[in-house]
């Protein structure tokens, strides 16, 4: 039995008491397992040959595809069969261009493959819309590529910056992530409106940002869909030495799934507890505020739904923001029950280092940004356009919040101080986050942002200092979570119309 049946049946579990983790995150929107033995042809074609040094080789011969153990399996081989056709060498491969296309999320695949000098096995994507846009404009995205009888694979992107620019190492657009060989690998890839994300065996491998805005064609991943392409190829330009002894080879696919965030959920990060208790969903109706409970810790709260009465105790504020995030956009609530305190008590912004003269209501509204990010310290001298009596009343309004103002850094050992300018690319500042995933937590200290710009800082750096997935390090990198500011920076204006809705209830 396949793999994916264990899969489903955990899936089928989530419509009833769940805790909802992963699934949260993403949606399962379509797969193919290869059970069939027969090749999907509403999603692919075989390819057919071309000029280009990866196609040179291929062709549709039944002898070079096989369905095998519920594997699609590809394979390259001496040609000793086709005497009409003159190639020495005949390849298989399949690709779903023209019929299916594959948006923001995440694409995986778990395959297998032989190693031989000259075999070129490849995982690769193109944009849908390649026909209209001449290679590599439109960008290269090369999930998994093997060459000769390294131990290691490639994850690399190509685009007009890379390739015809030559702009290769800023970013750097390549990794070499190492393998099981002569076993099944999963190898899957996030695409986002600001970066790319490569994952082998379910761990996060390779990131490559939107630098700079994306100018000179440095990221054009986000203009279109984007096509898949399975291939066995033989031979090319950097390795044209094909060991015959060990053909034929083959590429075997045990699966291609796809996955689409769950944009219902996907900007919460983690929480300590999250159950679900039933699929249906009620219109969300009213909240009511629950003063029988009570935590030590002023960061928790708690939060019930039933039938769309929603029932908060704790750090009401917050229970509010994460409510608003767990509303559907159509106006529409599980029954939950969810409970959550951040992982960091210090989650703070420092205005010391920032330009400009802060006004009353400037300031107002940057306490009203931080508090539906749960950020809980500011630090600020007064230097602005404030009366004394504006920064008591300030004062006052931040502790309402659960927001401390105070004057100076606490000195606190494993509480960092991170420096940003409105130069800073996001997600370049993917490796100073990952230091603000452990200790303490941390100050930002801002200078000249653009209000947006601020506000999705404060967005991203929730997800680290509250814990959970996207609080995570292995090996001074951050989790996967940690790409995805473009998604909050899209939901930011949708969720907080629906926070200040649920305040005024």
């Amino acid at each position: 039995m396949k793999r994916f049946s264990v899969f489903l049946l955990i899936l089928i579990g989530f419509l009833g008491v769940s805790h909802a983790q992963e699934h949260r995150r993403y949606a399962l929107i379509w797969h193919d397992e290869f059970d069939s033995g027969i090749l999907d042809s509403k999603v692919w074609s075989k390819i057919y040959r071309s000029k280009a040094d990866w196609a040179i080789h291929m062709s549709s011969h039944d002898t070079l595809y096989a369905f095998d153990g519920g594997d699609l399996v590809l394979r390259g081989m001496e040609n000793d069969f086709l005497p009409n056709d003159k190639a020495p060498f005949l390849t298989g491969g399949v690709w779903s261009r023209y019929k299916k296309s594959f948006g923001f999320g995440r694409v995986e695949i778990r395959a297998k493959f032989d190693v031989a000098q000259g075999f070129w096995p490849a995982i690769w994507m193109l944009p849908d819309a390649n026909h209209a846009v001449n290679w590599p404009h439109g960008g290269e995205i090369d999930i998994m590529e093997h060459f000769r009888d390294n131990p290691y694979i490639n994850h690399t992107v190509h685009s007009h910056y890379t390739y015809n620019l030559g702009k290769r190492n800023r970013p750097s657009h390549v990794a070499y992530p190492k393998y099981n060989e002569g076993e099944y690998n999963t190898y899957g890839m996030e695409r986002f409106q600001d970066s790319l994300v490569f994952f082998l065996n379910g761990k996060r491998t390779f990131n490559y940002p939107c630098f700079r805005n994306g100018e000179n064609g440095q990221f054009p991943f986000s203009q279109h869909n984007f096509y898949l392409i399975l291939d066995a190829q033989l031979g090319r330009d950097r390795s044209p030495y094909i060991d015959t002894t060990k053909l034929p080879v083959e590429l075997r696919i045990d699966y291609v799934r796809y996955y689409e965030l769950d944009t219902k959920t996907d900007v919460i990060p983690e929480p300590q507890d999250y159950q679900q208790y039933t699929k249906k969903r009620y219109k969300y109706r009213k909240t009511v505020v629950n003063t029988d409970e009570v935590f030590d810790n002023p960061d928790e709260y708690h939060i019930v739904t039933k039938r769309g009465k929603a029932i908060v105790s704790g750090n009401v504020v917050w229970a509010k923001s994460t409510l608003s995030q767990l509303i559907g956009e159509d106006g529409k609530i599980a029954n939950v029950d969810f409970y959550d305190r951040p992982a960091c008590p210090y989650r703070g912004i420092s205005l010391d280092r920032y330009g400009k003269k802060w006004t009353f209501n400037e300031m107002k509204r940057l306490l009203d940004v931080m508090a539906f990010y749960k950020l809980n310290y500011l630090q600020w001298n007064g230097d602005g356009n404030c009366s004394e009596e504006e920064i008591d009343s300030l004062r006052e309004y931040a502790s309402d919040l659960g927001i401390q103002m105070i004057d100076d850094i606490p000195n606190v050992a494993d509480v960092g101080l991170f420096l940003f300018s409105n130069n800073a690319q996001f997600p370049i500042v993917n490796r100073v986050f990952s230091k603000m995933a452990i200790g303490q937590g941390g100050f930002l200290s801002l200078s000249e942002f653009e209000d947006e710009e601020l506000e999705a800082l404060m967005a991203f750096s929730e997800r680290f200092w509250r814990g959970g997935d996207a609080g995570e390090v292995e090996g001074g990198e951050m989790s996967p979570a940690g790409s995805r500011l473009a998604n909050f920076k899209e939901k930011m204006v949708i969720h907080r119309e629906r926070f200040y809705k649920i305040k005024m209830h």
